[in-house]
């Protein structure tokens, strides 16, 4: 059966009324190799018209994605986590999706946590727009639609990521490693 090409960027796709980024700078892939962005509902239907004949989500899910517990947020002034599905990681901790090169496989149906955040936008443009796509997860999850199926289905097949705060953490460690790790006893 043969996989159908991926489609070339479309610079005219946006969600929610947000243009997408297409930037693939160095500081911007780094994000890749540490916290894969998230997917959000529409993103599904996008990624099953580029399936191979035969393969349904799920079963192309279960290699591809990992269930994430998600953003921590507040909503009146009680702290929860919204879930969220994430592309796989590679054994190295990296996005499934990055290759040697540094390039995205799926660029062009990237999810909207890759596709439309990069490190050079404001912290107040990244919150609106993670804002929005976690407003539309939160609502697949009170619908109980394919999204919220999906991640139940990787959580009990204990295919998890961890959660953003770690991953974050990771990445500071990156930048400025403790003494321990440069070789103090």
């Amino acid at each position: 059966m043969v996989q159908q090409p991926l489609p070339t960027i479309d610079p005219t796709r946006t969600e929610f009324g947000f243009e997408r980024s297409v930037c693939a700078c160095p500081e911007c892939v780094r994000n890749c190799r540490f916290i894969p962005g998230y997917l959000i509902p529409a993103d599904l239907p996008r990624v099953a018209a580029h399936l191979p004949c035969g393969v349904d989500l799920f079963a192309w899910s279960r290699q591809h994605l990992l269930a994430s517990p998600g953003a921590q947020v507040l909503r009146r002034g009680r702290v929860f986590r919204i879930p969220t599905l994430v592309p796989a990681r590679r054994p190295d901790g990296a996005c499934r999706f990055l290759m040697a090169d540094d390039r995205c496989a799926v660029h062009p149906v990237a999810p909207f946590g890759c596709a439309f955040f990069d490190t050079h936008q404001t912290r107040e443009e990244a919150d609106a727009r993670s804002k929005r796509g976690l407003q539309a997860v939160l609502e697949a999850w009170q619908n109980g639609d394919a999204y919220s199926q999906v991640w139940t289905m990787l959580a009990e097949a204990g295919l998890t990521a961890p959660p953003p705060e770690v991953c974050r953490a990771q990445m500071q460690q990156a930048d400025s490693p403790s003494l321990n790790q440069k070789g103090d006893v």
